[in-house]
């Protein structure tokens, strides 16, 4: 957050007004350094808010997308008093279609814990052991590939701990990705070989190394286990209980409802690229899911206040933090942040032209969602603020 940011919040909270138009429909063109941010006064979309602060986080949402220079955003809060949900901006900077609440956005390594969940429901059934070497559960071809396959644990897969090299920072994964059309979805039998030749990180179990291959490798575990993919597990277990309607698997599923395009400076020359056409291993279980807010609410509220989606032995078992020495713990698939959001629990996701963060902070029963279609804001920053408008601070 920069200090204009910062100084119109102090601001806001000092000034009395109702606002009866929410400001929706920031549009911005490709490069934002040289268009003009156009508001637009169309009434914004949003749930009945029973929050009480509704005019106030619209506001600061709308200033939010001004001031981070990004095309849109939702944002989601539930505490003890009541919900808001609110849009601002854009979905895509071609069509110029206004954000939406109920618009998709890829949730990249928040993916994470939906993985987690389906692994430590395979354990309630008995199919995996956390503590057991992951050659047990790996695919024969697979294992002997994989250096330390007779030490590295399950748990370690989950938690980060394993050591593994990672795929996603090799040449040649670069090189595939540029010529790889979304009509090819990855696989994780694809993307796992680039990691063959790479030196593992450290010894199973000895620090903390967050690696996208630890997932990928679970994707392998699970595929094995269930002897279906990884969509159909994640659907099975998860998206059907709950009742998630708007949540599905990138490029192996069909989408469901409109979808955001996610925007970066890919070429590093101030200019929004899109990722509408790009395949960075999209759909793979490191990061593959599209939801929604509210379906990421519904969430959220199952694992983490009626803790119902996991049996109590296995939520305490994802809740046994690893701490990595930089300011946030690391669970089985969810993360522990401290400040700014004072020991909150869920996780983050950054890929595709897409930044989000799923919060549940216990002591204060209060859950954030922050989508937004666009790389390099500080998001928990974000989170904090909008918290801070409920709590008045």
């Amino acid at each position: 957050m920069n200090l204009k940011f910062l100084a119109f919040r102090k601001i806001l909270f000092a000034i009395v007004f109702v606002i009866s138009l929410g400001l929706a429909g920031y549009l911005v063109g490709n490069n934002i350094s040289q268009k003009v941010i156009e508001k637009s006064f169309a009434k914004q979309i949003m749930s009945t808010s029973t929050v009480g602060k509704s005019s106030q986080l619209q506001t600061l949402l709308n200033e939010i997308v001004v001031e981070e220079k990004i095309p849109g955003a939702v944002m989601y809060i539930s505490t003890p008093k009541g919900s808001w949900v609110g849009a601002s901006g854009v979905n895509s900077l071609s069509t110029k279609t206004r954000m939406k609440t109920t618009d998709g956005f890829s949730i990249a390594s928040m993916s994470k814990t939906f993985m987690a969940v389906v692994v430590l429901k395979l354990v309630e059934q008995g199919k995996i052991r956390l503590d057991r070497a992951i050659a047990t559960y790996l695919p024969r071809d697979i294992t002997p590939h994989i250096v330390n396959s007779d030490k590295i644990t399950v748990r370690q897969l989950l938690n980060h701990t394993s050591g593994v090299a990672e795929y996603l920072d090799t040449k040649e994964f670069i090189q595939a990705t540029a010529k790889r059309s979304r009509s090819q979805p990855w696989t994780a039998r694809e993307a796992i070989p680039y990691m063959y030749q790479e030196e593992p990180k450290a010894n199973p179990g000895e620090k903390f190394i967050y690696t996208d291959c630890n997932y990928i490798l679970l994707e392998l575990i699970v595929e094995n286990i269930t002897r279906g993919t990884l969509a159909q597990a994640i659907r099975s277990q998860i998206l059907k209980p709950l009742g998630l309607k708007h949540t599905f698997t990138e490029l192996r599923e069909p989408t469901i409802g409109e979808v955001a395009t996610g925007y970066s400076d890919r070429n590093k020359d101030g200019k929004l690229d899109s990722y509408a056409d790009v395949n960075d291993g999209n759909g793979l279980g490191d990061g593959g899911l599209v939801s929604t807010a509210e379906d990421l609410a519904k969430f959220a509220k199952a694992l983490f206040v009626k803790k119902s989606l996991l049996s109590s032995k296995m939520m305490k078992e994802m809740l046994k933090f690893k701490d990595n020495g930089e300011s946030y713990s690391y669970g089985l698939g969810v993360e522990r942040f401290s400040s700014p959001m004072e020991k909150a629990i869920g996780h983050s996701g950054i890929a595709y032209g897409f930044t989000t963060l799923l919060a549940y902070l216990p002591n204060q029963n209060t859950t954030i969602i922050v989508l937004l279609n666009a790389q390099g804001v500080d998001i928990k920053s974000v989170a904090r603020t909008g918290i801070e408008v409920v709590e008045n601070k």
